[in-house]
C-alpha cells in the first residue's frame, strides 16, 4: 500500500508538472478567496474592496473552488481574478433589469476598470428565461484592454456586455439565446464557443447585437475569429442591427449550416434605415452544410478579415495570461498550515497575433525565454537542502522554476526537466 501511494503521489506531480511549465509564484500580496474559510476571504467582493483604489500593476485574486452567490463589482484597474478549475469556480446570481432598470446593476460581475483579466471562472446569471423578457448578463465589461482566458459565461438573455471600450476573450464558452453577446464596445472573441440553447418555448436565437456608432468603423464592434458556434437544436441569426453602424465580423468560424436561418441578419423594429449604414457579414467560414446562400442583400461576404491586433488598435501589450500557483502567505489564523499547490502557468505571445490559420495554436508557440536558466542552478540531489524543514513529496527544482528547494527528505530528485521532487 505504502508503494502504491508512493506511486501515485509521483505520477500526480509528474502531470502536475507538464500543466505548470513553467513555474511562477503568486506575488507575496495576492489575495486568496475560499469559501470553506482556507483563504483570506470568504467572498469575492470582499477581496476586491480590500484593494486600494490607485494602481499601476497587476493585483491577483485566486478564487478557490466554490460556488459563489454574489454580485461582484469591480471598479479598480489592474485587478485579475484567477480561479482554480473553471467549472468549479461559479460566480452566479439571479437578476435581471426588469428588477434594476439597468444591465449593469443586474450583472453578475460587473468590471468597470481598466486592465481587467479573468482566468478559469464561470461566470453565470440564473434569471429565468423567458420571464420578463429582460436582459439578464452574467458579465459587464466597461473599460480598456480587459483579457479573459478561459471562461466561461452562463445565461440566456444578453449574456455577454461589452459596453465600452476594448476586450479580448479567448478559448471561452458563451452560452445564451437571445443577443448573447452585445454592447457599443470592441471585442475580440477567439477560440471561442458559442453555445445557443432553446428555451422557454423560443428556439430561434440572436448571436449578437453590436452598438457601435462610429462611422468609420474604429470604435465599437465584434470580431468572432477562428471560434465556433454550437446549439442544442435552435436555429438562429448571426446578429440583429441594433445601432447605426453596427460592425460584426464572423471569421474563420464554424458553424452547424442547417441551423443558421438563411438571412443571417435582421433588425431590430423600426431600424430598418440602418441597413445601408452598418458593416456586418462572414469571411472564410465553414461547418456541415454551411453556405451564404440566401444572405440579406446588405450584409457583407468581406474579402478580408482584420487581424486581432489591427481590430483592437494595434496593441496587444495587455494580453498577458500569467496564471499563477497559491502562495503559503495567504494563510489566515484558521489555517496556519496553508501550503503551496501547482496549478499551471501560460503566457500568450503580445504581438502581431493574425487571423490565419496556422494561427489557430499560436499561444501554443509562446516566446519562453529560457535564457535566464542556468545549468549550474542547485536542483541535484543533497544540494541546497535544509532537512529540517517539512516538504515532502513535492516540487524542489526544475527550470524557470523559483521556489524553495528545501526537503526535509534531504533530496531533491529529477523527474524530468522542468520538475524535480522531493523524495
Amino acid at each position: 500500500m505504502k508503494i502504491y501511494n508512493l506511486f501515485s503521489i509521483f505520477v500526480i506531480y509528474f502531470i502536475q508538472s507538464i500543466l505548470a511549465f513553467p513555474q511562477n509564484q503568486l506575488p507575496q500580496d495576492a489575495i486568496i478567496v475560499a469559501k470553506d474559510g482556507s483563504g483570506k476571504f470568504n467572498t469575492i467582493q470582499a477581496a476586491v474592496n480590500s484593494l486600494s483604489k490607485s494602481a499601476n500593476s497587476e493585483r491577483i485574486i485566486y478564487i478557490k473552488n466554490g460556488k459563489y452567490n454574489e454580485q461582484v463589482s469591480i471598479q479598480k484597474n489592474f485587478v485579475t481574478l484567477i480561479g482554480e478549475n473553471k467549472d468549479k469556480v461559479i460566480i452566479t446570481y439571479n437578476l435581471n433589469n426588469a428588477k434594476t432598470g439597468s444591465s449593469s446593476e443586474c450583472a453578475t460581475v460587473k468590471a468597470k476598470c481598466d486592465n481587467f483579466k479573468a482566468f478559469d471562472i464561470t461566470f453565470e446569471n440564473t434569471a429565468p428565461f423567458p420571464g420578463d423578457n429582460a436582459q439578464a448578463p452574467a458579465f459587464y465589461s466597461y473599460g480598456n484592454k480587459h483579457y479573459i482566458e478561459n471562461c466561461n459565461f452562463l445565461s440566456y438573455q444578453d449574456t455577454l456586455l461589452s459596453y465600452h471600450g476594448t476586450q479580448y476573450f479567448k478559448k471561452c464558452y458563451i452560452r445564451g439565446l437571445t443577443d448573447f453577446i452585445w454592447g457599443f464596445g470592441r471585442a475580440v472573441f477567439d477560440q471561442c464557443t458559442l453555445h445557443v440553447v432553446s428555451k422557454g418555448g423560443k428556439n430561434t436565437g440572436y448571436l449578437t447585437a453590436n452598438g457601435n456608432e462610429d462611422p468609420n468603423f474604429k470604435e465599437g464592434g465584434f470580431l468572432i475569429t477562428n471560434s465556433k458556434v454550437t446549439s442544442d437544436g435552435a436555429r438562429f441569426y448571426l446578429g440583429r442591427l441594433w445601432k447605426k453602424n453596427c460592425y460584426v465580423i464572423f471569421d474563420k468560424t464554424n458553424f452547424p449550416g442547417d441551423k443558421i436561418v438563411k438571412e443571417g441578419w435582421l433588425t431590430f423594429s423600426g431600424y430598418d434605415n440602418y441597413k445601408n449604414t452598418s458593416k456586418v457579414g462572414e469571411y472564410q467560414c465553414s461547418g456541415n452544410s454551411y453556405n451564404m446562400n440566401g444572405r440579406v442583400s446588405w450584409s457583407t461576404r468581406f474579402n478580408s478579415a482584420p487581424s486581432i491586433s489591427e481590430f483592437l488598435g494595434g496593441d496587444l501589450s495587455f494580453v498577458t495570461n500569467t496564471v499563477y500557483k497559491k502562495s503559503s502567505s495567504n494563510k489566515n489564523n484558521n489555517n496556519n498550515n496553508y501550503t503551496t499547490t501547482i496549478i499551471k502557468t501560460t503566457t500568450t505571445k503580445k504581438a502581431n497575433a493574425t487571423n490565419n490559420n496556422s494561427n489557430n495554436n499560436w499561444n501554443n508557440n509562446n516566446n519562453w525565454n529560457n535564457n535566464n536558466w542556468n545549468n549550474n542552478n542547485n536542483w541535484n540531489n543533497n544540494n541546497n537542502i535544509n532537512k529540517n524543514c517539512s516538504k515532502l513529496y513535492y516540487q524542489c527544482g526544475g527550470k524557470n522554476y523559483k521556489g524553495s528547494t528545501c526537503c526535509s527528505s534531504g533530496k531533491c530528485k529529477k523527474v524530468n526537466e522542468y520538475f524535480y521532487m522531493c523524495v
